[in-house]
């Protein structure tokens, strides 16, 4: 059922439409025409031209802004923005001039270089090193607000506000009344907001710019006006003030650059869909791995935490799941790497190793603190450079670099703990009430048989109460400490950094380590060539439990363990259930197994650029992505049951995963008047090797002995190798006419040897478009618009996500005959088998208000999904079992939004970020003959052409009888039935959420800084197989919800919950009545900090102290029954996009507080 639950945290935290009463008095006219205001001639001869990226920092690395930047002897400057970050075209050999208010101005030749990074030193007292003399420019004064000609300007005129101020000394009241005007280079200024800082009162200018307000001598006044730049000014004793402000640039499309493959782009002259994570958005959560920073950040890409336990991996599915076998995760490539993502290997084994769907989380042994950056590439015209793996997105990761400059230490740390949320418990019967609904339960098992007896253990200890759940759960530690260093010369700069972190898990004996060390290095050789490494060490280690493995599993067995049964004995030993005997007691289950995996993973990469020109480089980088995963599985003799027979079993598993890859990419970059031309070519060729070994024993002789040789009995020995390469060409131009009309076109070209022989190859096409109408004359007249761009892109997309030998023909062993090894075919192999192909058509627009105070991100989306790779019977009298074959399809089309808006501006400041997406998932055909395909446990979820993928199947429920207390069902003429034919079987229920999406709210006061961050998803519907275990009645000793207690007694009894049904699955059948909403609002973090003030950190002589309080996982409205409704349970570790949306005794997500600082020095 839906409902409307969710809307009320929305409503109370997104008034993002919402503006503060003093920004109210906006300007009476306001010009947004010009972007830049210090750009102010256009440069002749444009093929001689060079575009100079650089950084001003002072002698501590701080950025500078508001530097201007200016090219010796022409009339061609910039302004430094407030990461001191400028870019300006000119002459391979003109100099620059920086000058700064209260810094010694410098002067840089440019001989040639692309990049430039400038420290400015303090100027002296009486130095006037601010100045600087242009050609025919007279004396120039600098200010932080704008640029002003002081020999042109009449003594009426605007002046500087730190050099033409009238000052009037005033000692005889420190309270004063504080006149002045604001004006900007057209004039007065109306509506601008003038406050005391750090007090409430303040004034508006008036039609003349002009503004009166009390003051004490000493105060510090604030100016601020929409679409202007924010400028502070100290009275010293004055009470006249006249001040001149410079409008603020576009900031958002003239700086953010965004990494797109193989090279990074202006956001203003993009045009396909990107979706960015900024390092400040990192850096200020407490994050276990990389997917939590996109989680509920991005629109379309919906990150579920599929498991809570410590190090579990993450699903991400940006735009929708596209196949029914292969995978629907993206491709991950950090630094230029495309890393492998397995998440489970499997081979071999008698158990799961993993624990269900635990895994292991390709991304864990990333430091989130080392990441720069995180791009999603959802639409064709982006991800298709990457060709044949780019169909369900591409995840780019960009980690930090060094700056020139004194070297920087950056000191992060965070101690904390987490807990179950109590309010997400089941709610069981307690004793009194177990038993009583166990006396109804042997009564209808004795008519059943009358043979059969109650047990004496059932109606044993009464006085006992056990609440297993608080006995499987824990509060566990959790910290976090990480040292960075980065800095450098002009020619070297590095990067490192170490890290540790300890996860402890709420259950009892999980807990996740990793140890992380990083350096990346960048050194400019000379002029021309550039050499640039990034090399990342892991060691993780994770405790797990068997989690999903079974309905045993001690996550489900403790929930329905008998109340009347205690932990222990009184001799400390464990007490078991002696009715079910195969129901372990869930505490040893916890405490005795060793379920171990320890992996080592070197990520690295290593590059060199030669520049031809300054519009031609040529660059090639070799990368490596190596895991050495070490598994011990360890099942003791004594204290669990279901191994006692065999001994115990010990288990070890070995397996190593080596990729390399080498690219050449040579890229061309030319201005040539208005028209700017980028051209990339290059090649790629990437192999990987994956090596299994795994040795399992029993026979076991002590609970003490763990080492896989004190085994007596050798049980299973496997060994085997897996490879796959795949060799690619590709190209990419971008070209865009006066940054205002822009066209990008893809094509790449791929070869997998996963594919058959006769279709190895495949090339992907895309073409985007994009125009800015911001930068058209009847646009930019229109003050309230500040950006306005329109995009369309089409492209084509490959999925190669299979089995490395799906292609070929495979045979099975384990088959002896007369005793010797024996081999039957099983897969039966295709020459022309080929990739998954994804056609996506993309509509976008971009949208920036008020000077950017409000941004939009807005696309429709259309993807279909062609070729599926599927697996289907064949004819037994072929000898084989089944095939891989290409046919089939799926459709993905909706709407996503990301919505940034600048609420209130000032000493309190509010940002609210929004996304939201609408995808609609559908089956558009399967392979002929085929209707339908099941998957999951008891055939649970569907694929079936018109229906979305993973469709919940099985029985409608009509009700209890009032007669029998046993449920009806209803049939196919529309007849109560009982569950028993297939043919009765029906469509209850969808997995896919009708839109999720994500909000977070950012405030700031002073130095206090608050955030709170919310996930939401509405209208997917869930099947609770935990409640469905709790609500079948079956079970001859299990403990059951509360809600036996108003079942049915007797004939004639109206109610919902049925008798207990010993003997009969019925009241159990796979129906809607364990479809649940799992409609969601998570508020998944609440940040407070507190920054010292500046004056403090100088006595203290670091540059920065920040201390904070974190909760994750803070509440979750919903009405699901289950743990958390945020679950992708896929039984036993499958990988498909059929099965989803059930639970299964998932790992509980915990609440986590904790408390850190973050320093910097």
């Amino acid at each position: 059922m839906k409902h409307t639950l969710y809307a009320i945290p929305l409503l109370l935290l997104s008034p993002c439409w919402v503006f503060s009463s003093n920004d109210a008095h906006l300007p009476s006219k306001k010009n947004f025409d010009n972007p830049n205001l210090f750009w102010t001639a256009s440069v002749d001869a444009q093929d001689s031209l060079i575009t100079v990226n650089g950084s001003v920092k002072d002698e501590r690395s701080n950025a500078i802004a508001g530097t201007i930047v200016s090219v010796k002897g022409e009339s061609v400057n910039t302004v430094s923005d407030d990461q001191g970050l400028f870019t300006l075209e000119m002459k391979p050999d003109a100099s620059l001039i920086f000058n700064k208010t209260d810094f010694a101005r410098h002067e840089e030749p440019v001989n040639n270089r692309s990049e430039i990074h400038v420290i400015l030193k303090i100027a002296e007292a009486d130095s006037s090193a601010a100045t600087d003399s242009a050609p025919g420019t007279g004396d120039t004064t600098v200010t932080d607000s704008t640029v002003i000609d002081t020999t042109a300007a009449s003594p009426t005129s605007p002046v500087s506000p730190t050099t033409a101020m009238t000052s009037t000394d005033s000692t005889a009241n420190p309270q004063n009344v504080v006149q002045g005007t604001v004006s900007d280079k057209n004039g007065p200024i109306t509506g601008v907001t003038v406050s005391v800082k750090g007090q409430p009162a303040s004034a508006a200018t008036d039609e003349q710019g002009r503004f009166s307000i009390s003051a004490n001598t000493g105060d510090i006044l604030v100016f601020s006006a929409v679409g202007y730049k924010e400028y502070e000014e100290s009275l010293n004793n004055r009470e006249k003030i006249d001040v001149l402000l410079s409008e603020e640039s576009k900031t958002i499309e003239s700086v953010q650059v965004v990494a797109v493959g193989y090279g990074t782009m202006e956001r203003a002259t993009l045009a396909s869909s990107v979706s960015s994570i900024g390092a400040d958005e990192i850096e200020n959560e407490v994050l276990p791995s990389i997917p939590q920073a996109i989680q509920g950040k991005a629109g379309g890409v919906q990150v579920t935490q599929k498991s809570g336990s410590p190090g579990g991996g993450l699903s991400i599915r940006v735009r929708g799941t596209t196949s029914i076998n292969a995978s629907s995760d993206p491709l991950y490539v950090v630094d230029g790497i495309p890393v492998n993502s397995t998440t489970n290997f499997t081979g071999g084994s008698d158990f799961n190793f993993g624990g269900g769907t635990q895994g292991i989380n390709v991304l864990s042994s990333l430091n989130p603190s080392d990441v720069q950056s995180v791009e999603v590439l959802k639409d064709a015209a982006s991800s298709s450079i990457y060709g044949a793996r780019a169909a369900n997105g591409v995840v780019l990761i960009t980690t930090k670099k060094g700056e020139p400059g004194t070297s920087q230490f950056h000191f992060n740390m965070y101690e904390g703990y987490s807990e179950m949320p109590s309010e997400r418990k089941y709610e069981m019967m307690n004793t009194a009430q177990y038993q009583d609904y166990m006396r109804d339960y042997y009564f209808f098992r004795e008519q059943d048989d009358p043979t059969s007896t109650m047990p004496d253990q059932i109606l044993a200890n009464p006085h006992i109460n056990t609440d297993w759940q608080d006995a499987m759960f824990r509060k566990a530690g959790t910290r976090s400490y990480e040292l960075s260093a980065s800095g450098g010369s002009e020619k070297t700069q590095y990067y490192t950094s170490l890290g540790y972190m300890r996860q402890g898990g709420i259950m009892l004996n999980s807990d996740f380590n990793r140890i992380s060390g990083r350096i990346n290095l960048n050194h400019q050789h000379n002029d021309k060539l550039r050499f640039a490494t990034a090399i990342n060490v892991t060691r993780a280690e994770n405790d797990r439990i068997q989690e999903e493995n079974s309905k045993e599993g001690p996550t489900k067995t403790g929930i329905f363990s008998p109340p009347n049964i205690p932990v222990y004995d009184n001799n400390g030993d464990y007490v078991y259930d002696q009715v079910s005997l195969s129901r372990e007691n869930p505490i040893a289950m916890l405490n005795l197994p060793v379920n171990n995996a320890q992996t080592w993973r070197v990520l690295a990469n290593a590059s060199a650029e030669y520049q031809f020109v300054p519009s031609l480089t040529l660059k090639t980088s070799f990368g490596t992505d190596i895991s050495f995963i070490d598994e011990t599985f360890f099942m003791p003799p004594n204290g669990i049951r279901s191994f006692a027979s065999q001994g115990g079993i010990g288990a070890r598993r070995n397996t190593r995963d080596q990729l390399w890859i080498n690219e050449t990419t040579l890229t061309f970059d030319k201005l040539f008047g208005d028209h700017q031309l980028n051209a990339l070519g290059g090649f790629s060729v990437q192999e990987s090797r994956l090596e299994f070994v795994h040795g399992q024993r029993s026979n076991f002789p002590s609970n003490d002995i763990e080492h896989i040789n004190a085994g007596g009995v050798i049980t299973r020995a496997d060994a085997y190798p897996e490879e796959w390469a795949i060799a690619s060409a590709f190209t990419r131009v971008n070209y865009n006419y006066k940054k205002k009309y822009i066209l990008t076109a893809n094509l790449r070209t791929d070869g997998s040897s996963r594919f058959g022989s006769d279709n190895r190859w495949a090339t992907f096409p895309s073409l985007a478009a994009a125009w800015r109408l911001s930068e058209e004359d009847f646009i930019q007249n229109l003050p309230v618009i500040s950006d306005l761009k329109l995009r369309a892109s089409w492209g084509i997309t490959g999925n190669q996500n299979i089995g490395n030998y799906a292609s070929y023909s495979l045979y099975a062993g384990g088959n002896n005959y007369l005793g010797m090894p024996g081999f039957i075919p099983s897969v039966l192999g295709d020459r022309n088998l080929k990739w998954e192909t994804t056609a996506q058509t993309d509509v976008g627009i971009d949208v920036g208000l008020f000077d950017d105070r409000i941004f939009l991100l807005a696309d429709y989306y259309h993807k279909k999904t062609s070729d599926l790779l599927i697996g289907v019977p064949i004819l037994t009298n072929s000898g084989y079992m089944n095939r891989f074959t290409n046919s089939g399809d799926i459709e993905n089309k909706g709407f996503e939004f990301e919505l940034t808006t600048r609420n209130l501006v000032g000493d309190f400041k509010w940002t609210t970020s929004l996304n939201m997406t609408f995808n609609r998932n559908r089956v558009l055909a399967l392979p002929d003959g085929v209707d339908q395909i099941l998957g999951g446990v008891g055939s649970l979820n569907i694929a079936m052409a018109g229906l979305p993928l993973g469709s919940f199947y099985g029985w409608k429920m009509i009700g209890v009888n009032p007669e029998t207390g046993m449920i009806d069902y209803v049939g196919q003429d529309g007849q109560p039935t009982t569950p028993t034919s297939d043919e009765d079987r029906q469509i209850i229920g969808n997995p896919h959420p009708d839109f999720f999406g994500g909000i977070t709210n950012t405030f700031q006061y002073k130095n206090f800084d608050f955030s709170v961050m919310g996930q939401f998803s509405y209208g997917n519907e869930m099947f609770n197989y935990t409640l469905a275990s709790g609500l079948e009645g079956y079970n001859a000793s299990s403990n059951a919800f509360i809600d036996w207690v108003d079942r049915w007694r007797q004939p004639g009894d109206i109610t919902d919950m049925p008798r207990p049904s010993p003997g009969s699955f019925d009241n159990g059948a796979i129906s809607d009545r364990f479809v649940q909403d799992g409609s969601f609002f998570r508020i998944r973090n609440i940040t407070l900090g507190y920054t010292l003030p500046q004056a403090v950190t100088e006595r203290m002589k670091v540059n920065r102290l920040r201390a904070y309080i974190t909760v994750q996982n803070a509440y979750v409205f919903t009405k699901y029954r289950g743990f958390d409704p945020e679950v992708s349970s896929s039984h036993g570790g499958a990988n498909t996009g059929l099965i989803y949306g059930y639970d299964y005794g998932s790992y509980p997500q915990p609440r986590i507080f904790t408390a850190g600082v973050n320093l910097s020095f």
